[in-house]
């Protein structure tokens, strides 16, 4: 892909695209979540897995739980570059509303907050080549330094005067801005971070609603979705994968919300994110309840297929389905 000094989005929306589109609207339609629950999904859940998933695309090793004791001011034990990593997307989630999504200015204010005490160039666009190695070759080259202010300018001219479903615009947004790739560091965890503002926008169900766990679930498609957008020379992929992973994480909510998950049941979930192969006796220990209690709410959690073992019980582990 040339960029050249202006962004010009090469994209076709498909009827499979519009399609999904619809079962988007129809879902965030459907979900029924109560003030209670509302902020109990806002607080530990959607703020701490989108961090925790956002960061961990990135190889920050600290755990889900890690996060949260984070958020709650509690001391852990962990690398200090990981646990400033947190600290700043806190900082950043917790202002996510403050933010305009169409403002360049608040977008390179956002990149401040994430890369604090990290990047000499905070809040600053590179000045040096910037490329994507895969097994020790450059796969792909991002453009040349002094084309960064003018290419990131028309990203966001184009994104003010686009009247195309918002939705949409966030995934053309997201690759364009990692074609660019403006910073030195920290532009995946901002992509991520600006997606998220953008459906917020769209529509406040989302706020309650970690898109970047899904992310973080498919980070593998997720790179080779944006690798062959390089390679096509449009972003019909990237927005193909967008739109199934907001749908994927709008069906788990609506499961969520008719099957309300115990205390005990969604640490369980939490920790099988974390590590698919730990025993129900080592989460008897962790939790400080006897294995009983966890049988009988493993138990709960297979019969209302949430969770099922894969394999055998000694090599075997556990995989979420909603």
């Amino acid at each position: 892909m040339s960029l050249f000094d202006k962004v010009n989005p090469v994209f076709n929306i498909d009827e499979e695209m519009n399609e999904l589109l619809a079962n988007i609207d129809s879902k965030l339609n459907d979900i029924k979540i109560t003030d209670k629950q509302k902020r109990k999904y806002m607080v530990t859940k959607s703020k701490v897995r989108s961090i925790h998933s956002s960061l961990a695309i990135e190889a920050n090793s600290l755990s889900l739980f890690d996060v949260e004791n984070i958020l709650e001011h509690k001391q852990i034990i962990g690398k200090r570059d990981e646990v400033q990593e947190v600290k700043n997307a806190i900082e950043a989630y917790d202002k996510i509303n403050n933010y305009d999504y169409k403002s360049e200015k608040d977008f390179v204010e956002v990149h401040g907050l994430m890369m604090k005490y990290f990047d000499e160039d905070n809040e600053r666009y590179r000045n040096h080549g910037e490329g994507v190695e895969k097994n020790g070759k450059v796969i792909y080259m991002a453009p040349e330094s002094i084309l960064v202010p003018s290419l990131m300018k028309s990203l966001f001219e184009f994104i003010n005067n686009s009247e195309m479903n918002l939705i949409l615009l966030s995934a053309i947004f997201h690759y364009y801005f990692v074609s660019i790739h403006p910073f030195s560091d920290g532009n995946g965890r901002l992509a991520r971070y600006w997606v998220s503002l953008m459906l917020i926008k769209y529509n406040k169900n989302f706020e309650f609603i970690p898109i970047e766990e899904e992310m973080y679930l498919n980070h593998e498609e997720y790179y080779s979705s944006i690798a062959k957008c390089h390679i096509n020379g449009n972003a019909n992929i990237f927005i193909k994968f967008l739109l199934k992973i907001i749908n994927s994480s709008l069906d788990k909510i609506i499961k969520s919300s008719i099957f309300a998950m115990n205390d005990i049941q969604n640490k369980i979930i939490e920790f099988i994110i974390n590590d698919k192969y730990i025993t129900q006796n080592a989460l008897a220990e962790k939790l400080n309840v006897n294995v009983r209690t966890i049988k009988r709410n493993f138990k709960v959690l297979i019969e209302n297929n949430i969770v099922e073992r894969v394999g055998s019980d000694k090599t075997g582990y556990w995989e979420i389905i909603n």
